[in-house]
């Protein structure tokens, strides 16, 4: 038995290895288990080359090794491109229908273990070819001694707004796969899971999900969005969950649409939201400026991808933060976020929209393709945790207000926040503008104006640079300080605990306003300060250096070709330092 297992799924792109490898992780996580899933895929709806990699474990997960213990092919390509990735004495199952003897003599001898189990011939003796996707979960449900239960609930849940024929189908795969004996001279015994700690059923999400989830739970009830990779579920979760709440969610027609409908529908007072990547936040900035200038709350997602351009569309990249840092012409105040796991992403979206009527200003939640797309076991959500703060907001009762006869949308507070009144509120009329204005809205160019003005919104978010913005992991004693963002968080975490070097880790929640006490306190107590980022030029590293003048102890660890680090990375830097 053991305690931990990586399993790749590989075949071509449109054949639902994504699915599969969804569907174990369900099972998995309802089985007591934990299970990370990270996906390979190609900007191209069907054809070439693709695969899906799961760590599982009888405790939290948040990466997946560097070596597979099992590779599954569902073609002849899976083999020839994985095969290097298996561990000496892996284990190799394929289909049956694939040719393997000319192919085994031309790759290195690691003694493995080679199984062809009859993925498509079960799949039509029962149904359809496609079906060889439930084949294999059946055989691995097998394998890792997965209660059939948990594995046919599953494949219900998976089928059950199909035709009941094709879900009858699956489940005859599924019973046919997980009682088919394995060969009698396959030691299937060191693949069969440690039982669980417990039995708890846990849910499985992506990042996509836990931040659409945390929307609703703050109260969103308006999305508009134009669809791009990797940040397309989002909206494809609310587009389902939004009609049970009288939610609306707007598939726009272009980026600069989605963030001006937001921005709309922020200002009449709805909690509103709107999700991107790259190439759709260079369309947005001039509506992101709109939004700094007319204190409008605004949240926006950006899950980022490979650039520029087009780039790598389906590749994991963290090259957006120079953009959003500096990005909207002139100056507004603005608020980045950054979770680091799916859970963060539910906790952290929420704070993003009491930010964003809080301070009244563009708040940006980082993402990215890892974080986005990788399909986890998570913890239980706390729902203790949701709060809702919507800031200073007039109306015709308040006492501790100005005279609703006066009311002056922009007026100049000790805090630099104004109480904004919804559309339709008695008395609080008020004009909107792009341009620069008095406290009334009005426009108005002077010099001495323009001056108060800039002070009054650059000044609101000093507060948040004395607030912590970086959870803390690791060992503290330690003389090195990771300090990385996102996805990161896993890799870097699992890579530090192989190591006896004590190492401590920081990720970074808030990255504008920075926590610049915080960062002064580390910068005093770490003699080196290691940034781990994917991207060629060390944004954040630069920004750090920027903003904080601690030059000589910032050290980089950069990666740019559009795959996540692995642990070997994170390892060999961390030896170079110590």
């Amino acid at each position: 038995m053991t305690k931990k297992i990586t399993v790749m799924f590989g075949g071509i792109q449109g054949e639902g290895v994504v699915s599969t490898g969804d569907t174990l992780i369900r099972a998995l996580s309802r089985s007591g288990y934990f299970a990370y899933g990270y996906r390979t895929f190609s900007s191209r709806i069907k054809g070439g080359h693709t695969n899906y990699v799961i760590e599982v474990c009888t405790k939290k997960v948040l990466s997946c090794s560097d070596k597979l213990d099992i590779l599954v092919a569902f073609d002849q390509d899976t083999i020839a491109l994985q095969y290097k990735k298996l561990k000496k004495g892996g284990l190799l199952i394929y289909d049956d229908i694939i040719l393997v003897k000319e192919l085994q003599n031309t790759l290195e001898d690691k003694n493995i273990q080679w199984i062809s189990v009859p993925l498509t011939g079960t799949a039509k003796e029962y149904g359809a070819t496609v079906m060889k996707n439930t084949a294999i979960i059946g055989i691995l449900g097998k394998l890792f001694q997965l209660p059939f239960s948990k594995l046919e609930g599953v494949i219900h849940q998976s089928f059950q707004k199909k035709s009941e024929e094709i879900l009858v189908k699956n489940l005859s795969v599924l019973k046919k796969s997980y009682e088919t004996p394995f060969a009698e001279d396959f030691d299937h015994l060191q693949y069969t899971l440690s039982p669980s700690a417990d039995q708890t059923i846990r849910a499985a999400m992506i990042g996509n999900e836990a931040i659409a989830l945390g929307a609703l739970s703050a109260g969103c009830r308006f999305m508009a969005a134009y669809p791009i990779t990797p940040a397309s579920e989002i909206m494809e979760y609310l587009t389902k969950k939004f009609p049970q709440v009288n939610g609306v969610m707007v598939q726009t027609e272009d980026e600069i649409s989605a963030v001006t409908m937001t921005i709309g529908a922020s200002y009449a007072g709805t909690r509103s939201m709107t999700a991107t990547s790259g190439p759709g936040i260079s369309l947005m900035m001039e509506g992101i400026g709109l939004a700094g200038m007319a204190e409008i709350p605004l949240v926006i997602v950006d899950a980022q991808r490979g650039g520029p351009s087009t780039g790598l569309p389906t590749k994991h990249e963290q090259s957006d933060l120079n953009s959003l840092y500096y990005g909207p012409h002139g100056e507004i105040p603005s608020i980045i976020l950054y979770p680091y796991s799916v859970e963060e992403c539910f906790y952290q979206t929420i704070e993003a929209f009491n930010l964003a009527e809080k301070y009244q200003c563009p708040v940006f939640i980082l993402s990215d393709l890892n974080l986005s797309l990788s399909r986890q076991t998570i913890d239980p959500l706390d729902i203790h945790q949701i709060s809702i703060d919507r800031g200073k907001v007039a109306s015709a009762s308040s006492h501790n207000l100005p005279s609703s006869k006066s009311y002056k949308r922009f007026l100049f507070t000790d805090d630099g926040i104004s109480p904004r009144a919804y559309p339709g509120t008695p008395d609080h009329m008020h004009p909107i503008t792009g341009i620069e204005h008095q406290e009334s809205g009005r426009p108005d160019e002077s010099d001495q104006n323009r001056s108060r003005m800039m002070e009054k919104r650059m000044s609101k978010l000093k507060p948040l640079k004395d607030l912590p913005g970086i959870d803390l992991f690791g060992n503290p004693n330690s003389s090195l300080l990771i300090l990385s963002m996102g996805s990161n968080f896993g890799i870097i975490q699992d890579a530090v605990a192989s190591l006896d070097t004590p190492v401590a880790i920081g990720m970074m929640k808030r990255i504008k306003p920075l926590p610049a006490s915080q960062l002064s306190c580390l910068f005093q107590q770490y003699h080196k300060i290691l940034v781990v980022e994917n991207n060629c030029t060390g944004q954040l590293a630069n920004i750090l250096k920027q903003e904080t003048g601690y030059h000589q102890q910032i050290h980089s660890l950069l990666k740019y070709n559009g795959l996540p680090f692995t642990h070997q990375d994170i390892q060999m830097k961390i030896e170079e330092l110590i």
